[in-house]
């Protein structure tokens, strides 16, 4: 055995194999092993990434313990709720998780400071709670303690270690809460789902949140088929002085009758000169944004650097769990009276202190729950070159560079001056009709030194110009133009499209968009979302059987209350009772569509009446057991037969007059034939270009889902 000594010693005790040795453990690291003495503290977080760089900070006396995210959870394919008494059942995920939490109890059964120190939100509460709980059984009469970092940096790390309250005495709402989303959204999608699947015909997906996620892009899809292009029309006058080009519109920016403007363009076609009517000058300012909360750091992400939510996050959490910005699930935008000294410090001494306003910029929170957190900003008060720097240092990657950019640019901005503008408004006469003209210029460029983002294209200088001066026109043109129908929702405007609507919370977005992905519901054309084929199905099912589920002022009010369950204002198992209540119907099921045609078609192929039975979902099924076709379809035979030529698989004759049994054939002959394809490079860049690179490895859904993408190209 081998002795460990000072830092060697720090860079592995936090990720080992344990075995007890009166005072001390035995470490397994690379397969040798070392006697190492037993940490006194134990800080336990949920990632492995925080989990190393916070050690980095601590040193010997602490081992540093990741949980790897919510280690326990409802089971995964069974209700997992009492129905009468709401009460969960929640189980150990995995063989890993239940091995991690075997160590952290070995570890804190010895140490002497146990400190939770999950995510500060509902979600990281959870984990932290149901640990608190299993802590309490096997670590008798210890303190346990409750510490919430929203940096990871040393001195943030230390001051709250220090300053960490009793978890006894932390708000148990956050986890009311959460058992009051989880339960409930378990129990609207165990209850719903199966019965949306049978009575629609097919495998469908309902949820709380998502659902109506799923309507809003419904909705916009059918305002832009129904959109009806109106024609207007715009006059524009180019006058000119000296050497300058003035361009003057006629005041009604559209004229809606076409007679009304051609009538206006031929009376201003017979002068050659405007007048000046009036001139009005005036300086403007634009103010800096607030820094960015979850919502708008995804909606920034998106229109700039077209990362889709759940990337945005993904990076976000390396950005954080790596010390370099602040917790990124936030509806916060204040920012700590030290780190605004930092900032403003920043600005003066890197930018200008013709930069720094004279006092710092607070902004107001929508709710005051918000403010016990703070925006997502940089821990780092340096440049960008020294930002790339750390990024690399932390092995992070040009796309975390480019968030940590935009999240850089916009902190910095915040506290900074506004951007000033000259501008200047003129209205002209030309033949007794009023046109006018605004001209501005930057004077002061402000906040917009740093974040370009909000750069706009700024008119330029008209020329001096005096009441009462004539003007010489040099052209006129009369455009007729189309009225355009609502854009497609991109991710990033979805996303504050559920804000504004109150559906969802900022660690939920990012989920959301991905679950209605995932499922089908909506495909990513480019940079907007349309919604399939099932999306409409599922709608319209659930317009007609469950429509409170697609509400959108029900989904907001059921959020509201999870609000006021955090706060400690209303119970969980009421939120759950009241889902659970609209979840169940007594109706009699239903025949889908799919299964009355299927029944017709077979009626009609073997001369029967069945109309006495088509809403009786028995007897349908009874008839279609009778008389649906066992034997495959000559389509079915051709394309088993190509498979087995190509993947070298027999095919048995029972197979060949057998559907079922084709069918299983086909589906492994097809997995089998998918072992050695690869994808084009002309494939990749397609997936790529439509945001679904993930498919590069899985050829199978890969193929599948550019065969749909081609299909719809054709329409």
């Amino acid at each position: 055995m081998t002795g460990l000594r000072g830092k060697e010693r720090e860079k592995t005790t936090f990720h080992c194999r344990i075995e007890k040795q009166k005072n001390c453990f035995i470490l397994e690291e690379d397969k040798k092993i070392y006697w190492c003495t037993m940490a006194e503290k134990i800080v336990i977080v949920e990632s492995p990434k925080k989990a190393r760089e916070i050690q980095k900070f601590l040193g010997k006396d602490f081992t540093v313990k990741a949980t790897i995210g919510h280690f326990k959870d409802l089971p995964e394919k069974e209700m997992g709720v009492d129905l009468k008494t709401f009460e969960p059942s929640f189980v150990i995920k995995s063989k890993n998780h239940k091995k991690i939490l075997s160590e952290i109890k070995k570890l804190a059964k010895k140490a002497k400071e146990i400190y939770i120190a999950t995510d500060p939100d509902r979600e990281g509460y959870a984990i932290g709670y149901f640990m608190y709980e299993e802590l309490k059984k096997s670590a008798k009469n210890k303190e346990i303690k409750r510490a919430e970092f929203h940096e990871i940096t040393k001195k943030h790390v230390k001051d709250v270690l220090k300053k960490a309250p009793n978890f006894e005495d932390t708000n148990k709402g956050l986890f009311n809460a959460f058992l009051g989303r989880r339960v409930g959204d378990r129990i609207v999608g165990y209850t719903i789902s199966p019965i949306a699947s049978r009575e629609i015909g097919g495998r469908f997906s309902v949820g709380r949140v998502q659902s109506p996620a799923v309507r809003l892009i419904v909705e916009r899809e059918e305002e832009i088929k129904n959109f009806k292009p109106e024609p207007f029309y715009v006059i524009t006058a180019v006058l000119e002085k000296g050497d300058k080009k003035i361009n003057a519109t006629y005041k009604e920016q559209k004229i809606k009758e076409r007679e009304k403007a051609e009538k206006i363009f031929e009376d201003i076609k017979k002068v050659d000169f405007a007048t000046v009517i009036s001139v009005e000058k005036k300086q403007v300012k634009q103010s800096p944004k607030p820094p960015f909360v979850t919502s708008t750091l995804q909606q920034a992400a998106n229109s700039t650097l077209k990362f889709a939510p759940e990337k945005t996050m993904m990076l976000a959490q390396d950005l954080f769990e790596n010390g370099l910005i602040t917790y990124h699930r936030t509806d916060s935008v204040r920012i700590s009276d030290e780190a605004l000294k930092e900032i403003r410090a920043f600005i003066r001494d890197n930018i200008g202190k013709e930069y720094v306003p004279q006092k710092p910029r607070k902004y107001k929170n929508k709710n005051t729950q918000a403010d016990a957190h703070e925006a997502i900003r940089i821990t780092n008060f340096a440049d960008l070159d020294k930002q790339k720097k750390l990024v690399q240092e932390k092995g992070l990657t040009e796309d975390h560079f480019k968030l940590l950019k935009l999240i850089y640019e916009r902190t910095i901005a915040s506290q900074m001056k506004d951007a000033l503008f000259d501008r200047t408004t003129v209205l002209f006469d030309i033949n007794g009709h009023e046109f006018k003209a605004v001209g501005s210029v930057l004077v002061f460029d402000g906040f917009k030194k740093v974040y370009k983002q909000e750069e706009q294209k700024n008119d330029e200088l008209l020329p001096h110009l005096d009441e009462g001066e004539k003007v010489k026109k040099v052209e006129e043109k009369l455009e007729e133009k189309w009225t355009k129908p609502p854009p497609r929702y991109t991710e990033g405007s979805l996303v504050k499209k559920l804000e504004e609507l109150g559906i969802g919370r900022p660690s939920t977005y990012a989920t959301i968009i991905k679950t209605i992905k995932d499922r089908g519901y909506v495909v990513k054309e480019g940079g907007s979302l349309r919604p399939t084929e099932n999306a409409y199905h599922l709608i319209e099912y659930l317009s007609r059987k469950y429509d409170w589920v697609i509400d959108y002022d029900f989904t907001r009010k059921m959020e509201e209350f999870l609000d006021k369950v955090e706060e400690n204002k209303k119970n969980w198992k009421e939120f759950v009772s009241h889902l659970y209540k609209r979840s169940v119907t007594e109706e009699k099921s239903s025949v889908s569509e799919k299964m009355r045609n299927y029944a017709l078609d077979l009626a009609k192929k073997h001369g029967k009446d069945i109309s006495d039975i088509l809403d009786d979902p028995e007897a349908l099924k009874e008839f279609i057991d009778k008389h649906k076709e066992t034997r495959p379809s000559e389509k079915q035979i051709a394309y088993a037969k190509s498979l087995s030529e190509k993947t070298g698989i027999e095919l048995t004759e029972d197979v060949l007059n057998d559907r079922e049994k084709i069918k299983r054939w086909i589906n492994k002959a097809k997995k089998e034939l998918m072992k050695n394809v690869k994808l084009s490079e002309k494939q990749k860049k397609i997936l790529i270009s439509q945001g679904k690179e993930e498919l590069i490895n899985k050829p199978e859904k890969a193929l599948k889902w550019l065969d749909s993408y081609f299909k719809r190209r054709k329409k």
